[in-house]
This record gives structure tokens, sequence and C-alpha cells, in this order.
């Protein structure tokens, strides 16, 4: 699909060219790269006479606009929560609490699952469609999704993250951090390594996953001790409670002396 902005910063109309299944939040973070607008400041207005748009970030472009149609780009007031002017507040972790690992399939997509579990409130099957998600804000960001960063072209890149056997690994911990606005970390099961993706972008809450070098799952924390209840799992980090960090760590060196015996 094809649209006009009119970027407050040019009087020519800019052409912002996306697939229909692009969810809003995709399509926000290309109208960011051309606009200059950080996501929490841009206003989009459509229709006539022009109106907000007011939609969910899974919600699809195809739903919300047709071909063609001329949107309006502007700057309002950033969000602010708790203090913080970029993303949400979560309050930092229960002391009594424990960490406890989720495991996810292991179909090739095994991160995928592992992150729409921490991402997408504790998801089982939201996997596939972060995976489309993934591709879908790689072509509506190529100058920042480009051939250095993905180690192939954009176009080329889609086409393969798309393929339900293709893994993922950290070129795409780089992509979720990025479309969900979260920083993740990564923690080898094997070696105790740690890795952070999205630390330097302001991100309020911070996520986990754990790696085994070809599997990934989930960990969260729960109000049980090896709870079965999923339900009552916190997923979500605030990124200033750094004690959770340490838990984390501690967490995965006792996992790894688990899989041992």
């Amino acid at each position: 699909m094809k649209f006009r902005l009119r970027l407050p910063n040019s009087s020519q109309p800019v052409t912002f060219d996306v697939e229909e299944t692009t969810p809003w939040i995709a399509f926000l973070h290309g109208v960011e790269s051309r606009s200059g607008i950080v996501k929490e400041r841009l206003r989009i207005l459509s229709g006539y006479p022009p109106r907000v748009v007011d939609a969910a970030d899974a919600d699809l472009v195809g739903t919300l606009f047709r071909q063609g149609d001329t949107l309006i780009v502007q700057e309002g007031e950033a969000t602010v929560v708790r203090g913080l002017t970029r993303g949400r507040y979560v309050p930092p972790a229960h002391d009594k609490w424990h960490f406890i690992r989720r495991i996810c399939p292991s179909d090739n997509s095994c991160l995928f699952h592992a992150a729409a579990y921490v991402l997408r409130e504790k998801s089982r099957t939201d996997g596939p469609k972060l995976r489309e998600e993934c591709a879908a804000v790689v072509l509506a960001n190529p100058d920042y999704f480009n051939e250095l960063l993905l180690e192939r072209p954009n176009s080329e890149y889609v086409q393969w993250i798309r393929q339900p056997t293709s893994w993922g690994g950290a070129i795409e911990l780089i992509i979720l951090s990025f479309l969900a606005q979260t920083e993740i970390i990564a923690l080898d099961l094997e070696s105790a390594r740690m890795e952070r993706f999205g630390q330097d972008m302001e991100y309020t809450v911070r996520a986990f996953v754990v790696y085994t070098g070809r599997h990934y799952d989930a960990i969260a924390m729960n109000p049980m001790y090896n709870s079965p209840r999923e339900n009552e799992d916190q997923v979500l980090f605030n990124v200033r409670d750094e004690g959770v960090i340490a838990r984390a760590e501690r967490f995965v060196l006792e996992e790894a002396e688990r899989m041992k015996h």
C-alpha cells in the first residue's frame, strides 16, 4: 500500500510504501524514521475532516487506511509515565519471588515463542505472528535495518525470516527489542554469558530469555518456586531494577547445574 505523508518539516508530501499486513506499531516506527519525530510524540491524522488515528499496536495497516490515503503527521506531547518519558512503567520485582524457566517448542521458531511469552503477555500462540511482525518492521525501516546490520539485503532478509524454518538469533533479538520497545537480556545456560539488546535506547522495561546455543526458552518470576501457574508469572521488569539481573544470573547458574544431572 502506498500513502502520502504530509510531514511538518516538508512542504511536499512524502511517499510511504508498506504492506497491508504491517502492524500499526511497525508502521509508526517507519514514520518515525522518515519524520524524525519519536514514536511517543507522533500524531497521525487521516480522513476528512482529518482525525487522529487511534489504533492498537497489533492493528494492521490494511484495516485502518486505503491505498493512496494522505496522512498528516504531527508532533504532539510525549506520554509521561511515572516520571519517565519513553514507554511503560513496571514496579520493581518482589524480593521473595522466584525465577522459573518456561519451556518453548523446539520447532525452529523457539526464539519467537520465547519472545511471545515475555513480550506478549505470556502468549503461547503468538510466535508465528511475532516472526511476521519482525519482517514487517524491517521492511518499514530500511535505513535502520540495513545490509550491514542484517548481514544481507533488506528485502532478502525479509523473505528469509518469514520462512518458519529460519532460526532466530542475535539479529532477531535486536529487531524484537526495537519492535517491542523493550530491553531484552539473553542469558547463555552453558556459559552464563549475558547479552543485552536495546540497553542504549532508553526503554523503561526489560525481559529475559535463556538459550543453550541451539534453543531458546523464556524465563519469568513467580511467587511460588517451580510453580506451574503461568498466569501468575511476571515477565516484564523495570530497567532501573538492577538487582533483578543478578537474580537472573544466579538462576541461570543454578539451572545449568540442574541440566548436568
